[in-house]
C-alpha cells in the first residue's frame, strides 16, 4: 500500500448525513439489506433488487465482517449486534454520526444514546423542518398560532442539542423556491389544515417557511441542509435541480447561511458549480457511493470538477444496516485515492490536507464537531 493510500485507508470519517440504525433482531435480514440496497417502492420486485450491485455490496460486507462465518445473513442479538457493528464503524474509521431524525424505517432504533453505545461512536441529531412543521400542525388552528410554536422551536433547536437542520422541499414542492406573503402563507395553512392529510405540501406555506426559518438559523450558526436530486419513487427529480434554487441562494448564503446541498447525483456538476460562486454552500454525493458503486468514483471526479475541495463532505445516507454505511465509506475512500493519485503537480502534504478537509475538517467545523473529532 502507498503512502496516500495508507492514509485514506486511515483517515477519519464524519458522517454529516445519515439516519437510524434498526434491531438485530428483526428476522429476515436478506430481505431487509437488499430493501435497503435501492430507493425503489416496497412493490418493487425483490427479485430484480437482488440483481442490483449495491446488495452485492452489502452481502460481502456481510461476509467479510460476521460474527458467524456459516451464517452471515443471520439476526443478531446483543451483545453480538453491538460487536458487529463496532467491527464495521470501526474498520473504516467512522468518528461520528448525524442523523436525519425525520426518516423512521421500520423496527428502528430511535435512541440516540443507545445508537452511539451500539456503534461505539458519538451520534448528533439533526432537525428536519417539515417533520416537525407537521407536528405543530396537529396542535395549532390557525396560521398564526402555529407559526409562532414552530418559529420557536426554530430558535431553539441549538439549545435542544440539534447539530443543524434539513428541508426536503425537493420531495414536496421543488427547489424553485420564492418569496410568499403571509396572506399566501396563512392560505396555504387552512387548506392543509383542512385537507385531512398530516403531510405538507403546499408550496406556499413550504416557500414561506425556508425564506423566514433562514434568519433564525443564521441567529445559531447552523447550517441547513437541502435533499436534492436523487431519491425515493415519489420524488419529482426534474425539480430537484439545484440551479433551481438561485435565487434563495442569493438570498442567503451572502448573509451567513450555510447551505448544504445532500446527494446531488444526477446533478452533482450543478452542485459543484454553485459551490464554486455561492459563498457558505456545501455539497455531497451521499447515496451513490452505496446504492451506485460503480460510479462512486466518477463521480466525485466530476463534482470536484469546479468545486473547492473544501466544499465538499463525506456522507453516506445510510440507514438500518451497518453495511449501508461501510459500503458508502469504502467506495468513497476508493474515488478518492484514484482521484488524488491522478494529480501529480500537487504534493502529497496538499493532497492529504484535502482529504482531511474532505472526510472529516470542514463537517467539524460546519456542525460545530471539533471536540468530538480531536483525531
Amino acid at each position: 500500500m502507498d503512502d496516500l493510500s495508507e492514509f485514506v485507508d486511515q483517515v477519519p470519517l464524519l458522517d454529516h448525513h445519515c439516519h437510524f440504525l434498526i434491531d438485530g433482531k428483526v428476522p429476515n435480514r436478506d430481505d431487509r439489506l437488499a430493501q435497503v440496497s435501492t430507493e425503489a417502492d416496497k412493490d418493487y420486485p425483490l427479485a430484480d433488487t437482488k440483481n442490483r450491485l449495491a446488495y452485492h455490496g452489502f452481502l460481502a460486507l456481510a461476509k467479510e465482517f460476521a460474527l458467524d462465518a456459516n451464517n452471515p445473513l443471520a439476526a443478531m442479538n446483543d451483545p453480538g449486534y453491538a460487536t458487529y457493528n463496532h467491527r464495521i464503524f470501526g474498520h473504516f474509521h467512522f468518528k461520528e454520526l448525524l442523523i436525519d431524525t425525520g426518516f423512521v424505517p421500520d423496527d428502528p432504533i430511535l435512541d440516540l444514546d443507545q445508537t452511539a453505545e451500539l456503534v461505539g461512536i458519538p451520534v448528533k441529531a439533526i432537525y428536519r423542518l417539515e417533520t416537525h412543521a407537521e407536528d405543530f400542525m396537529l396542535e395549532h388552528d390557525n396560521f398564526a398560532a402555529w407559526w409562532q410554536a414552530f418559529s420557536n422551536d426554530v430558535k431553539q433547536a441549538k439549545a435542544h442539542g440539534f447539530v443543524g437542520f434539513k428541508s426536503i422541499a425537493a420531495y414536496r414542492v421543488g427547489l424553485h423556491l420564492e418569496p410568499v406573503n403571509v396572506i399566501e402563507a396563512a392560505a396555504g395553512f387552512d387548506t392543509w389544515k383542512h385537507s385531512g392529510e398530516k403531510r405538507l405540501t403546499s408550496k406556499p406555506l413550504i416557500d414561506y417557511m425556508l425564506y423566514h426559518v433562514a434568519p433564525l438559523i443564521i441567529a445559531q450558526d447552523m447550517p441547513l441542509q437541502f435533499h436534492v436530486g436523487y431519491g425515493d419513487a415519489d420524488t419529482d427529480m426534474y425539480l430537484g435541480n439545484p440551479l433551481l434554487m438561485r435565487d434563495y441562494l442569493k438570498a442567503f448564503t451572502k448573509k451567513g447561511l450555510k447551505v448544504v446541498l445532500l446527494h446531488c447525483y444526477p446533478y452533482h456538476r450543478e452542485a459543484g458549480y454553485l459551490a464554486s460562486v455561492f459563498p457558505n454552500l456545501y455539497f455531497d454525493i451521499s447515496l451513490l457511493d452505496n446504492l451506485g458503486p460503480s460510479g462512486a468514483s466518477r463521480v466525485f471526479n466530476e463534482a470536484v470538477e469546479l468545486a473547492p475541495y473544501t466544499r465538499i463532505l463525506f456522507a453516506s445516507d445510510a440507514s438500518t444496516y451497518p453495511e449501508m454505511y461501510g459500503l458508502a465509506a469504502r467506495q468513497f475512500k476508493q474515488a478518492l485515492v484514484a482521484h488524488f493519485s491522478q494529480l501529480p503537480f500537487v504534493d502529497l502534504a496538499q493532497k492529504k490536507a484535502w482529504i482531511n478537509a474532505i472526510c472529516w475538517q470542514t463537517s467539524a467545523k460546519l456542525y460545530h464537531q471539533e471536540r468530538e473529532l480531536r483525531v
